[in-house]
């Protein structure tokens, strides 16, 4: 799993029981960032993502302004090119 996600540019960064996570960044700055929770469920990637736009806005917080869902440009370009590389894995 996580060799697919480094291949696709992805870093690794944490893994939590079976789920690991892992970051892309769309600039050469830390945000805005694809973060991406992967686990295999029936022998298959379940990946839920969403964009970072920025960091915690303030301490002892890991909330911060994420872009989610379906009407998302950029997420689904990102849904599109991660099938694109698994066809061709």
């Amino acid at each position: 799993m996580a060799n697919f996600f480094r291949r696709a540019g992805y870093a690794f960064q944490k893994q939590d029981g079976d789920e690991m996570a892992f970051v892309r960044t769309l600039t050469h700055q830390p945000f805005p960032r694809f973060h991406l929770f992967v686990k295999i469920v029936d022998y298959k990637f379940q990946v839920n993502f969403h964009i970072d736009h920025k960091a915690a806005s303030y301490d002892g917080s890991n909330m911060h302004s994420g872009e989610y869902g379906e009407d998302s440009q950029l997420l689904n370009g990102e849904i599109e090119r991660l099938k694109t590389l698994a066809d061709d894995n």
